[in-house]
């Protein structure tokens, strides 16, 4: 019960947050709801993966019997060896917030829907975090998510031992009335306090793919504004529309011409930042709050390359209009 409860305040003290609703308070909450996702993800893999020292036991056994004539069951061996992970495994799925997931998912004790989900919004905790990128007007709808997707979580998890402390704290109480649950209570507790938790955030999902949707709007209009500027202002030879998408994309250390840049095939072209436009259009069709996030996190991975060169391309350019500006002016 400490175990659910130490999760159960978290959750809590993040909806605090949220209520308050102002960017440094929507940051603390996605801080906090990422360590409870992981927390929680931890002891599910944990559950889960506590037979693995049975399953090499009775593998072992399978194998010997074998060895002395009395073959074993091949689907029964393929089946053991099958959920008999390795070490590079273990230690991947111990470290690694993706490789928890991706098992739960594999043994379907998650929703395979929910897998980009959380890891593209932990991504998103990475930025945050250690770069404190993340763009203030996804944040909102990005804890939202978050919150639901941890209640998601939540409902997986189940209680391996349920220990009482010597009394409950006011977190766990407010779920049970007060009273100290008895053991089949207990364990469907995770799933009751989710239900509860999710309703009293709530999720607004048209307005959550609204701003999902002008979020991604934005920033496609900011890489056409890009290109616009680099051809309007980088120097040389004259610069036509289509010019700087070619640009950003060659290897420029070559010394390549012109002419010989525009004869070029590159990863990306304009039929790619129409089809990105159109993509984004289409969410506002989507119904289901997990294929929403997916196809957003698609999206997004799919042009994130391409709006990381186009920025550096800004900012080199925009430089260089500065030192033109300054020498004209003898600084």
């Amino acid at each position: 019960m400490e175990r659910l409860e130490l999760a159960v305040v978290q959750l809590e003290e993040a909806k605090g947050m949220i209520e308050k609703g102002r960017v440094p308070h929507l940051r603390v909450a996605y801080l906090l709801i990422d360590s409870v996702t992981e927390l929680i993800l931890h002891r599910v893999v944990q559950a889960e993966l506590q037979q693995q020292g049975m399953l090499k036991k009775l593998l072992s056994i399978y194998e010997e019997g074998t060895a002395h004539g009395m073959p074993a069951d091949p689907e029964k061996v393929a089946t053991i060896k099958a959920q008999i992970l390795s070490k590079a495994d273990l230690k991947n799925i111990d470290r690694n917030f993706d490789a928890k997931v991706g098992l739960l998912v594999r043994r379907k004790v998650l929703d395979e829907a929910l897998g980009p989900v959380l890891e593209k919004l932990h991504e998103y905790r990475n930025e945050m975090y250690h770069r404190d990128k993340l763009r203030h007007e996804i944040i909102r709808p990005a804890t939202l998510i978050y919150f639901d997707s941890a209640c998601t979580v939540l409902e997986a998890y189940r209680q391996m031992f349920i220990s009482y402390p010597s009394e409950l704290g006011p977190e766990i109480c407010r779920f049970t009335e007060g009273r100290r649950p008895g053991f089949g209570e207990a364990m469907d507790l995770p799933k009751q306090i989710a239900a509860q938790l999710r309703r009293e955030v709530g999720l607004d999902l048209p307005q959550v793919r609204s701003a999902l949707s002008a979020y991604l709007d934005a920033r496609l209009d900011q890489m056409v504004e890009g290109l616009e500027f680099i051809e309007d202002n980088l120097g040389g030879p004259a610069l036509v529309r289509g010019d700087a998408l070619r640009l950003v994309q060659a290897n420029l250390a070559a010394n390549p011409t012109l002419e010989q840049v525009r004869g070029r095939k590159y990863q990306y072209s304009k039929a790619d930042l129409e089809q990105w436009r159109s993509r984004t259009a289409a969410l506002e069709t989507i119904d289901d709050k997990h294929a929403l996030v997916s196809e957003y996190a698609a999206i997004e991975d799919s042009f994130k390359l391409l709006e990381g060169k186009i920025m550096d391309a800004v900012l080199q350019v925009d430089r260089e209009v500065q030192f033109q500006i300054d020498a004209a002016r003898g600084k």
